[in-house]
């Protein structure tokens, strides 16, 4: 009998080890406040333009950083800028744009119970800008051009702890509002009435809890 119940015992050992390793702990961010973020970004073609036409952009890469602050575990406040590459998606045209995302905003952490992954939604307001240089035939000179304005976002995504004090963090952000200003060679310009403008950023990187 008493070798029966060391064999039970032994065997009960033996099976709480693989399940334990099937269910590991959750980790989760560390007391500290401060998050870095560094992160890749790409950017999805957008319009800019007024009734009687419009400048095309194709899709574009870029990376980018954020600061941020946990004001409690669940609410980050952070600000953040990023700038992606986009060629004029124009036929007979060639060039590219920067474009450009200087952004405050909030996120909402939706914590899961005994997960390493941490769900959020946010909003932001910030300024964007198209911006570039172009040549002047004429003269072989070169002058600088953007349309810019203020806009407001709305974002999602997922961050995956690694370890309590690094996590991977994949999102997306829609940005919304009008690029009215418009700047050639230093100058403002004279814009009418220029229609909506909705650019579109995949983002994916890292967050660092200091």
């Amino acid at each position: 009998m008493q070798r029966l119940v060391l064999a039970v015992f032994a065997a009960s050992l033996g099976l709480a080890a693989p399940l334990h390793a099937q269910h590991p702990a959750p980790v989760r961010p560390p007391s500290a406040r401060w998050v870095i973020n560094g992160h890749s970004t790409a950017a999805l073609g957008t319009s800019v333009g007024d009734e009687f036409g419009s400048l095309n952009t194709s899709a574009g890469l870029g990376a980018g950083v954020e600061v941020g602050y946990l004001v409690t575990p669940r609410l980050l406040a952070y600000a953040g800028l990023d700038i992606a590459k986009q060629a004029i998606d124009v036929i007979g045209l060639d060039g590219n744009f920067g474009l450009s995302h200087l952004e405050a905003g909030a996120r909402l952490n939706f914590p899961l119970a005994r997960s390493k992954l941490l769900p959020y939604v946010g909003a932001w307001v910030g300024r964007r800008a198209l911006s570039t240089t172009v040549d002047n035939v004429v003269t072989g000179g070169q002058a600088d051009l953007s349309f810019s304005g203020m806009a407001v976002g709305a974002s999602g995504g997922v961050q995956m702890f690694l370890s309590p004090k690094l996590a991977l963090d994949g999102g997306v952000s829609l940005g919304f509002g009008k690029l009215g200003n418009i700047t050639a060679d230093g100058e403002k310009q004279d814009w009418g009435t220029p229609d909506n403008t909705t650019t579109t950023r995949l983002r994916f990187g890292a967050n660092w809890y200091p």
